[in-house]
């Protein structure tokens, strides 16, 4: 069964974008090794209320697209313990849900794909990062 180790969100400001960069470490059964796999990635900013989803793209953009909001990435991995890095851009004013800093996580998944029966997704949630936009 696939695992998370690790994932750790960080970002940085570049002009008016939040770059977040996601580092996780994944564990496989050696059966895993060699089939393909979703990296899949949803942005929430915490709130007291009801957490924010984050999108990269304006609402008037994303409407329709039930997932929009969600990053994707297809690796296959090679060994047993993988990890990936992964940079997502988001325009700052859409990361600016209210007054303050933004509590930023993400809820990651790995969910394989094209595999035998019995393979599990992996699911976890990151760490929260401060951001001052």
């Amino acid at each position: 069964m696939a695992n998370f180790v690790s994932a750790n969100l960080s970002h940085e400001i570049s002009g008016s974008f939040v770059v977040f960069t996601l580092d996780a470490k994944l564990r496989f059964e050696p059966k895993e090794v060699g089939h393909r796999w979703l990296f899949q990635i949803e942005f929430r900013e915490q709130d007291p209320m009801k957490d924010d989803i984050l999108s990269a793209l304006p609402k008037a953009e994303a409407f329709g697209k039930a997932d929009a909001h969600l990053k994707r990435h297809y690796f296959i991995p090679s060994k047993e313990e993988v990890e990936l890095s992964f940079k997502e851009e988001f325009p700052a004013h859409l990361v600016d849900t209210e007054l303050g800093k933004e509590e930023v996580y993400a809820n990651v998944e790995a969910l394989p794909l094209e595999a035998p029966p019995g393979f599990v997704p992996a699911k976890t949630r990151t760490n929260i990062t401060e951001v001052d936009v």
